[in-house]
């Protein structure tokens, strides 16, 4: 395929090769082991400064940030946390692991959640928001957390999709309380499966650090003889996964040069047509792809196999809301819980949508023939 659903991982090279034998030679890979080579820590700082948080922690992958950043937001079984309905099936799966009732949020596309739908679903009860940036790009959370601090909401931010994307210079996961990233095998950066969490609140990031570390305080070893123990999880990152996303971090904004400048020599070719998410700071996001809404969703597989034709390839995002799975209306959310809630606005357009990857190895001739194939579908009458 000409355009790949990888990002970070197309640039591997010697850089990623030479911290993982640095781990391998020094033969410390748990993270708490003394080595001259703590990769897992110079993550944390690395990304601490990059997005500019008072505290960053490493994680095992991006559902188990998420499950901890609901255990930092201190929700407990029962509690009602708020979700934007379209996101992967790990945002609820996180929440339903801490016992919690994921309830799905009306999508916006300027602000992450309709608001008046938000509001709304405060008044029946809730301990935290999650707003979900999508594919590359940062929603504006300004008003979004005015709403939650007004009503004492924890805003958590899933960015698992979107790290290294800012709003007028702001990162995600840096507007709400809590942000989380991924960095899996697909994601803009990757050392296979990863993740972290960011906070400016030292009490939160302390009981996100007891619970991944199975619940302990700990100094050099841990302890559960402490108020602040709790009952957690095994979630650290080991050393040699993050010596893989330490050169990742490295090489950021090399790969994200390149998808933007990728991303605009497209977008040049075809200016003429209308429907192309585009975000309100565009020059916020990662440039890792071109999301195209078709006139109606009868027309997605004849486009799809338009694609496969050209090499290219068009990527159904999920096709479903999560709290359609039959998993969650057998097991977990009732109609008493959904209180019959639709999500119709996002259910459209997810539909019509369609995403074509931008990684950073795309050439000139590759971009004209996305381009092409981009505008050969709006003659067709596929795209305004």
């Amino acid at each position: 395929m000409i355009n790949p659903n990888e990002y970070g991982s197309l640039l591997f090279d010697e850089q990623e090769k030479k911290y993982l034998s640095n781990v391998i030679d020094a033969r410390r890979i748990f993270r708490y082991s003394r080595t001259p080579y703590p990769y897992t820590s110079m993550c944390e700082e690395k990304i601490k400064s990059l997005v500019g948080t008072n505290y960053c922690l490493m994680t095992t992958n991006g559902t188990s940030s998420l499950k901890s950043a609901f255990i930092g937001a201190n929700v407990e079984k029962g509690d009602r946390v708020l979700i934007s309905s379209y996101t992967f099936l790990a945002t609820a799966l996180a929440a339903i692991a801490v016992g919690a009732v994921p309830i799905p949020i009306e999508v916006d596309l300027n602000y992450g959640v309709n608001l008046e739908d938000l509001e709304k679903e405060i008044k029946l009860g809730c301990k935290a928001l999650v707003v979900v940036h999508f594919q590359g790009r940062a929603f504006d959370l300004t008003k979004v957390k005015r709403i939650c601090e007004k009503n004492g909401i924890v805003l958590i931010e899933d960015a698992c999709q979107a790290f290294g994307a800012k709003f007028k210079d702001k990162y995600t996961g840096t507007f709400g309380d809590i942000g989380v990233y991924s960095f899996q095998q697909f994601k803009q950066i990757t050392c296979g499966e990863g993740g972290c969490v960011v906070t400016n609140n030292e009490l939160m990031f302390n009981r996100m650090r007891n619970y991944t570390d199975m619940g302990s305080t700990r100094n050099r070893f841990p302890s559960w003889d402490s108020a602040e123990a709790l009952f957690g999880e095994n979630d650290r990152m080991n050393n040699l996964c993050a010596a893989v996303l330490y050169a990742q971090l490295e090489k950021l904004d090399t790969i994200i040069s390149k998808q933007r400048k990728s991303r605009e020599n497209i977008m040049q070719k075809i200016s003429n047509i209308n429907n192309i998410l585009t975000s309100k700071d565009a020059s916020g996001d990662t440039g890792m792809n071109i999301i195209i809404i078709l006139n109606d969703k009868k027309f997605k597989d004849k486009v799809i196999d338009m694609g496969k034709d050209n090499d290219i390839e068009f990527r159904n995002m999920w096709s479903s809301l999560y709290y359609d799975n039959e998993l969650f209306k057998k097991y977990k959310l009732t109609s008493k819980d959904l209180k019959n809630k639709e999500c119709i606005y996002t259910k459209e357009l997810i539909e019509k949508m369609l995403v074509i990857s931008i990684p950073p190895i795309l050439n000139g001739t590759d971009e004209a023939n996305i381009a092409s194939l981009i505008q050969t579908i709006k003659n067709k009458g596929y795209l305004l």
